[in-house]
């Protein structure tokens, strides 16, 4: 038994090494093609972009989501906005914004039908009153600098590319909410070799944030009916973008676009938790492979200072690879913790977050293995029930 405990450490050590190598030259390759878009000349406003915002309980974000809409340089827009069944004040506010704006309009959304998640079915509603011959998918949570409409409309007439999608800025307020945001970027800039997005769907990636389809790609793929039950959805659109042979291309858009997620530490915990698992297709042995992993990155750091205190000796190659995995890793969180504008500091204390991380994915796993993911108010890990019915049961 003791032989097999020391072949598992061998195993892990070696991967680990292997793997704080893969994600730095990863990490430095994105560097250099994730690219921001440029506005290279001013374009006739000829297309009407049609701004489609789900929105439930969003009575803190919802105003200056519109505004950041209405100032775009790029104005042949129409905004419209779907009220999901909020309980707050998100309707009146929006209808409040459509008399002093004609290019706003909200919709009251119809009853979640069987089978969808919520957003998928807001978003699904919002293309069928869409006019535009470009759809922008945005959420309400999210604030446009005043030309990134401009600049990604132009980089899609100009480079026949059929969904373009940016990584936001995370604007956080909470300490978990900045764990995340390190979190997400990290995987980002250092897993997903962005260069091959276009070429294979395992690789392909977008973010809900912004999500800006050629009309006709959109429908061709399925739209939103066809993902109705992925609580993923702007990955799944992407691969499904890639998969179909339509044209898929990510921008660093963090400095074109600012998204304000949560405002305490149960919403980030909780927002987090319906998307670690569903990430793995809610299946345990993949996520339990990569929770290993980054408990390893926060360990070995820990046993390279205090090895003594817990009697680990390592031989002098050992310590030596051991270094180069924490020097490794290091520059790897670094390079994405400051591209996802989140500074520096959290990347060098990147053993803290992977815990961190790994124990909220714990938290994550066992709330989808007993029905208990609650998001807006509704129960995501069973689609068909309500807040109500969750709470009726307990």
């Amino acid at each position: 038994m003791e032989n097999l405990f020391e072949f598992i450490a061998l195993f892990l050590f070696y991967s680990l090494f292997a793997f704080s190598i893969l994600v730095t030259i990863m990490g430095v390759i994105n560097l250099i093609f994730i690219k921001k878009p440029i506005l290279n000349d001013h374009i006739k406003d000829s297309s009407l972009v049609s701004v489609l915002i789900p929105a439930r309980n969003e009575e803190i974000n919802i105003k200056r989501c519109i505004y950041s809409i209405v100032d775009q340089s790029y104005k042949n827009l129409e905004i419209i906005v779907l009220d999901d069944d909020s309980s707050d004040q998100t309707f009146e506010i929006v209808n409040e914004l459509s008399q002093k704006f004609q290019s706003v309009s909200v919709v009251k959304g119809e009853k979640k039908s069987k089978g969808w998640t919520g957003k998928n079915w807001a978003c699904y509603q919002l293309s069928n009153f869409a006019k535009g011959d470009f759809f922008l998918f945005i959420d309400a949570d999210t604030k446009l600098q005043s030309k990134t409409i401009e600049e990604t409309v132009m980089e899609m007439e100009s480079s026949d590319i059929d969904l373009i999608s940016l990584f936001p800025k995370r604007v956080t307020s909470t300490a978990i909410d900045k764990i995340i945001s390190v979190t997400v970027g990290w995987f980002i800039f250092s897993c997903l070799p962005i260069m091959f997005a276009n070429k294979n769907p395992i690789f392909s990636s977008a973010f809900g944030q912004y999500l800006l389809f050629r009309r006709g790609a959109y429908f061709s793929i399925g739209g939103h009916e066809s993902i109705k039950d992925n609580i993923l959805d702007d990955f799944e659109l992407g691969r499904s973008i890639t998969r179909d042979g339509f044209n898929l291309k990510v921008f660093d858009g963090t400095d074109r676009i600012s998204t304000f997620s949560y405002s305490s530490e149960k919403e980030a915990i909780d927002g987090l938790s319906k998307s670690i698992f569903p990430f793995f297709q809610n299946r345990i042995v993949p996520f339990f492979l990569l929770w290993i992993l980054f408990m390893a990155m926060g360990i070995v750091p820990v046993l390279l200072v205090f090895g003594d205190l817990f009697q680990v000796r390592l031989s002098r190659s050992k310590e030596i690879m051991a270094f180069l995995i924490w020097g490794s890793l290091t520059l790897s969180w670094v390079i994405s913790s400051y591209r996802s504008k989140q500074g520096l500091l959290p990347g060098i204390f990147f053993p803290i977050i992977t815990t961190i991380t790994a124990i909220i994915g714990i938290f994550s796993v066992l709330t989808f293995l007993f029905n208990k993911v609650i998001w807006k108010d509704r129960n995501v890990s069973n689609q068909d029930d309500e807040i109500s019915n969750y709470e009726e049961a307990e």
